[in-house]
């Protein structure tokens, strides 16, 4: 387990060295490590509490001086949480012991070990779009650049951690080291002697990285502390046939650290208004990187079809985790955590990534359509919705009243079109008709016979 120092609120005064550690009065950068296991301890020390962390960014540039030419930035968002005046939060690059920070979170842009610049920036908007303002602002390099100089290079040398304090009113950074005896406590080195530690002013403890709030390290597995909460990924609340909800129903858990996680004591509770826990028992480990998946047939718990919720409680019954509350459960569903939300999913994946396969379109039952293929693609009108499928061909009828119009219609145009032919043909035809009769009437005249009288 790492047991990097953490400090969360004024130290006691040294009898060497600088007098007290001070933050200017800001959101501030208090204590860091730049090489190995690197660390921020961000301390609220304005006249104010700050509601919401989520307003302020880091931005860490990669060179001492971050106007260099070529120079490139990495950016963070500070997690949504409130930190009360005097309140610090802990960003680390693992798992860590808290020593009294009231949040905490992952520090995702990368310390150079060389040379850097780091400053917090609090953005708003304005009349002309987003503004950002820096608030506080450190520099270091392995030479003799910056505010902090002559980093030590070796990853793990404890003596990378850096406490910030005040001299003459200007603010400056002090090396320290862990002291041995006490993983909340720091020790000076000033000209080869060593000072009295900063300490710890007590009050509680989070237990977890990753927990806000008031739960303490009572009934906590020692391995535990300082480790990230596990995280609530995925759950399956009603299976499909030929699964059953009695054996099949799960609640999957991911390990995020790189440590193991004792999950002794430690409680699943499902449902809103009425609940139900499962509490693990002793020895139940969740390995490093790894998903734990935890079905209805070992906890015994069962999750409603028709909307609930899961929460990780730890032995105290603080909670660590939750979903967002689920509505009503289709079969083979599952409810998982993906890229930043909770949604729901075709494609159950225990002990494995989350998979988004979108569910599809609702439809009606009927399956009667009307449509017409147009050069091989199909519009129909369908009273189970509107649809357009590209290369599909779907086949009709036409009413006869419609083919019988665009008949008459057809006829009408031809006798209009042609009518002058219609009407030379029509004087021949009545011309030969009378020829005819008229011829008819000579040969009949020929042919009768005569009576002598």
């Amino acid at each position: 387990m790492l047991t990097w120092l953490i400090m969360a609120v004024q130290p006691l005064t040294l009898a060497a060295g600088p007098s007290m550690m001070a933050v200017p009065p800001t959101l501030a950068v208090a204590e860091i490590k730049i090489t190995g296991d690197e660390f921020l301890v961000l301390q609220n020390n304005s006249d104010k509490d700050i509601a919401d962390l989520s307003s302020y960014w880091l931005d860490e540039f990669n060179s001492y001086n971050p106007l260099d030419i070529g120079v490139s930035k990495s950016s963070q968002q500070l997690p949504a949480v409130k930190l009360a005046i005097g309140q610090t939060i802990l960003l680390s690059s693992v798992g860590m012991n808290t020593c009294g920070a009231v949040a905490t979170g992952k520090l995702s842009v990368n310390l150079g070990d060389t040379a850097g610049f780091l400053q917090i920036v609090q953005t708003g908007l304005g009349s002309l779009g987003v503004s950002q303002t820096p608030v506080d602002a450190l520099s270091w390099s392995s030479a003799t650049n910056g505010q902090i100089q002559n980093v030590p290079s070796s990853s793990k040398d404890p003596k990378g951690m850096y406490y910030r304090y005040a001299n003459g009113g200007i603010y400056k950074w002090q090396l320290a080291d862990l002291d041995s005896n006490n993983a909340c406590q720091l020790d000076v080195s000033t000209g080869g002697s060593v000072s009295t530690g900063l300490e710890q002013a007590g009050g509680a403890v989070p237990s977890v990285v990753g927990v806000t709030g008031n739960s303490s390290d009572a009934g906590l597995p020692a391995d535990d502390v300082g480790l990230a909460a596990p995280r609530l990924s995925e759950i399956l609340p009603n299976p499909a046939p030929p699964q059953t909800d009695a054996d099949d129903e799960f609640v999957e858990l991911y390990n995020s650290n790189n440590h193991p996680f004792d999950l002794s004591g430690f409680m699943i509770q499902v449902g809103i208004s009425t609940t139900h826990k499962y509490t693990f028992p002793a020895g139940t480990m969740l390995q490093p990187l790894q998903f734990g998946v935890y079905y209805s047939s070992e906890t015994g718990l069962s999750l409603s079809n028709n909307g609930g919720q899961v929460m990780l409680l730890d032995p105290s019954g603080n909670t660590l985790e939750q979903s967002d509350v689920y509505t009503k459960a289709k079969d083979g569903y599952a409810w998982v955590y993906a890229d930043g939300l909770w949604q729901w999913t075709t494609a159950a994946t225990p002990g494995a990534k989350n998979v988004i396969s979108a569910p599809p379109a609702a439809k009606n039952s009927s399956t009667k359509s009307n449509s017409t293929t147009v050069l091989g693609i199909s519009t129909g009108n369908s009273s189970g919705g509107n649809s357009s499928t590209a290369g599909t061909s779907t086949s009709g009828s036409l009413h006869p009243a419609i083919l019988a119009g665009v008949g008459g219609l057809a006829v009408i145009y031809a006798l209009y079109e042609y009518r002058h032919d219609l009407a030379a043909a029509l004087y021949h035809f009545r011309r030969y008709r009378e020829a005819r009769r008229a011829a008819g009437q000579t040969t009949e005249s020929a042919n009768t016979p005569r009576i002598a009288l």
